[in-house]
């Protein structure tokens, strides 16, 4: 029984050492033309690589978009209702180390406030409007021309320098069992404006800053003329994977493309 265990441990031994030592399999025959394949990269690996190595190109791009010198903004400041009125506008503007550019155009001037009784429909109305007044001793009322397209008449009651004698005139022709209405006169005239431009970076003037040198309407807008830049829109990025080319052995048929959202055709 000894003897048989060891002629079987002996048989053991010898076949791991022709198994280690003698049957050891050949290396495979190198395919020169698999060789030169390059090695396949899944997508996740290629947008990994992308994302963290970022195009120089696109880097340069945007660092010379964001060096680039925004060009100045023309502002137009007015209007100005006399000369005099534009003068102290330039003034101001060089003070605050600008280059402005006085310039005139047609437009209309505040002349006063007008008091007037408007919505008469008809001849009828209008008399008893003016007998009312003249009762009333407003020796200045008389009928307006028709100014639009409606067919209603209007009776001006006075024309006042200033708002504060046109709300008074108002409110005694209230007592009377009128409706008055206040508005600003205005008459076609040439205007003045002052056009600058302001510097990128450079705080533009306000319209509070003419106070003292324009109407209180006096407003700061671009000028005629001038151009905004419009920014072209981003083209939206496609969330589909990018396709990557799989190598093919030489010889091997090319594979067949499917086309997305083809329809059959009939």
């Amino acid at each position: 029984m000894r003897s048989l265990f060891f002629l079987l441990l002996l048989a053991n031994l010898a076949l791991l050492a022709w198994a280690e030592w003698i049957d050891v399999p050949q290396p495979a025959a190198a395919n020169d033309s698999y060789a030169k394949l390059p090695r396949l990269k899944l997508v996740g690996e290629t947008s990994g690589d992308a994302k963290q190595s970022p195009s120089p190109s696109g880097s340069a791009r945007k660092t010379a978009l964001q060096r680039a010198p925004q060009p100045p903004q023309c502002l137009s400041f007015g209007p100005f209702y006399d000369e005099a009125g534009a003068a102290r506008g330039t003034s101001l503007l060089h003070d605050k180390g600008l280059t402005p550019h006085q310039r005139s155009e047609q437009g209309e001037i505040p002349k006063g406030f007008w008091v007037y009784i408007g919505g008469l429909k008809t001849d009828r109305d209008v008399a008893q409007v003016l007998r009312v007044l003249e009762q009333s001793h407003v020796d200045d009322a008389h009928l307006m021309p028709d100014t639009d397209a409606s067919d209603s008449h209007r009776v001006s009651v006075g024309l006042f320098s200033d708002r504060d004698r046109a709300d008074r005139r108002a409110q005694s022709l209230q007592k009377l069992g009128l409706q008055p209405e206040v508005a600003e006169r205005k008459v076609p005239a040439k205007v003045f404006y002052v056009d600058a431009d302001i510097p990128s970076g450079t705080t533009a003037p306000g319209a509070q800053d003419f106070a003292g040198t324009a109407d209180s309407q006096a407003t700061v807008r671009p000028c005629p003329g001038a151009a905004t830049p419009q920014r072209a829109s981003p083209q939206p990025a496609s969330s589909e994977p990018a396709a990557i080319p799989l190598p093919r052995a030489p010889g091997a048929p090319a594979p067949r493309t499917k086309m997305a959202g083809a329809g059959r055709v009939e």
